[in-house]
């Protein structure tokens, strides 16, 4: 039989997708698994591994009912990013993945700054010292959990965990990964093992480097007994969700952008060299292909923010509000929501301000006002805060050209009309918008075995479903109001200050 499926395994914020993708790039089956994430204290996000290597082997063996083993060409993987995974020889997880969302180690972020300057640290990694990256959350661990430490053998994100329980092979990660812990010389592309040992960090804690497209992993017959997936096929390591979901959204030269709204959400594009930010607004990884390097911006909460309103704010007696609903109570209010504003900040603030202190903000509203004000103000502020990330590349003469939406808010047949308002540019939203980051694993794997000649030829596959062009008087409207939203953050800074230094355990 020939094989001619390629199975994806993305494991995000809230659970894992596991899908069939032909060779053409038409997702032919998935299945979901959800989880969730424990927050022990304030500004804290944990998840446990073991849970999410349940999920994928759970989803695969649900796919395999559906066709048959013998298809599967290649396996491909992503996950989020910027996460803290302690593993020792074995595989065997330690401590629960720190994930990217957690900001507990301003600490340890201060210590870096005592042994690398702020600007030296962004030019080097392309990021900046902050407490969502890898590298502070490993020193909160020497620090904090130093049994823990003494262990650990590697430390890795979340696809390189999976990548390791579906081949045996440990300590292995991707360029685009090991990029977000900020402890990559992104110029040379290599660990920044000096930097490490000033830290007392130990280089070779650090997981060996691969291109996204690597298919030197192969199932295990431990594997095959758990999922049925053909022992000896070929696992391509594939790369963070960010990197996927640029490939699988068809982005392939300058100015070419997408915007991925999921529970975080961000503007990103492709470059053939860093974008470096005077003010360290906007971050870069390299590409899985090992060359290529990613420019983006991310608002820490996106459809989480949207999902927290439709609970709290939207719903009835505790139960979320439906989505539809939502959506028709957000249209019966003219842009700027009558003076109605939301900072979707739930979980601090990265571009632009990257203030981890900042809470969300619902302003502006009156007796007058209700929930379709409410509604409507939530999808505006996450639009708002998207655009702030778009106008930094400007800035940093890497404009937005184009902009293809992807994930589960490009769905909302609101959003992609209000965002190419807000951005004064023609939005289009990908024929898949909720495959954009599995299709990007399925194109890195299906480059390892032969399937595509490279990423770019696999990117032409990649169309849009639907168009929306600029609301003149939608656009108009947009640019008064924004103008308030972008002054929102600097008036309540200091409040926010005041609120975090109290003692709220």
């Amino acid at each position: 039989m020939e094989k001619d499926l390629i199975l994806t395994c993305d494991t995000g914020t809230t659970g894992c997708k596991c899908t069939l993708f032909t060779t053409k790039g038409d997702a032919l089956s998935s299945v979901r698994r959800s989880y969730g994430t424990q927050y022990p204290h304030p500004n804290w996000a944990e998840q446990d591994p073991e849970i999410i290597r349940k999920a994928m082997f759970d989803g695969i063996r649900e796919l395999l009912q559906q066709v048959s083993a013998t298809r599967i060409a290649v396996v491909g993987l992503s996950g989020t990013m910027d996460g803290c995974i302690p593993v020792d020889e074995n595989g065997i997880v330690l401590y629960p993945n720190i994930i990217h969302s957690d900001g507990r180690s301003e600490a340890q972020v201060d210590e870096i700054l005592k042994i690398i300057s702020f600007d030296d640290f962004y030019k080097m990694t392309g990021n900046r010292p902050d407490t969502h990256y890898t590298l502070p959350k490993i020193l909160w661990l020497k620090e904090n959990k130093p049994e823990i430490y003494r262990k650990a053998r590697w430390y890795l994100n979340m696809k390189d965990y999976l990548y390791g329980s579906l081949t045996g092979r440990w300590g292995y990660t991707d360029y685009s990964d090991a990029s977000l812990t900020s402890a990559l010389d992104i110029n040379r592309r290599a660990w920044a093992t000096e930097l490490l040992k000033e830290l007392n960090l130990d280089p070779n804690t650090m997981p060996n480097l691969l291109k996204g497209h690597d298919v030197k992993g192969k199932i295990t017959r431990d594997v095959y007994r758990q999922t049925g997936l053909i022992t000896g096929t070929p696992v391509a390591i594939g790369g963070g969700d960010g990197a996927c979901a640029t490939r699988g959204a068809g982005v392939s030269e300058p100015g070419s952008a997408y915007c991925y709204i999921g529970s975080s959400a961000w503007v990103a594009q492709l470059n053939d060299r860093p974008i470096l930010d005077p003010k360290a607004r906007i971050f870069n990884w390299v590409d899985m292909n090992g060359v290529d390097y990613h420019v983006c911006g991310t608002v820490q909460c996106g459809a989480a923010a949207f999902d927290w309103c439709s609970k709290n704010l939207l719903g009835g007696s505790g139960q979320t509000a439906d989505i539809s609903i939502v959506e028709n109570m957000a249209r019966q209010v003219r842009p700027g929501a009558e003076g109605v504003m939301f900072l979707p900040t739930l979980m601090g603030w990265r571009t632009p301000y990257w203030d981890p202190n900042t809470r969300g903000c619902l302003l502006g509203f009156s007796l007058y006002h209700d929930q379709r004000h409410i509604a409507r103000a939530v999808y505006e502020g996450i639009a708002f805060a998207l655009n702030a990330v778009a106008e930094v590349m400007a800035e940093c003469d890497a404009p937005v050209r184009s902009l293809m939406l992807t994930g589960g808010g490009a769905r909302s047949g609101l959003w992609p009309d209000m965002i190419a308002s807000i951005f004064g540019l023609t939005t289009q939203v990908h024929r898949m918008p909720g495959e954009s980051t599995s299709l990007g694993a399925a194109i890195a794997a299906g480059v390892g075995v032969g399937l595509f000649s490279d990423y770019t030829d696999a990117a032409s596959m990649v169309t849009a479903r639907s168009t929306h062009p600029v609301n003149p008087q939608w656009q108009a409207s947009y640019k008064e109001i924004y103008a308030i939203y972008a002054d929102i953050y600097e008036r309540i800074r200091p409040l926010n200050n005041r609120i975090a230094a109290l003692n709220l355990e």
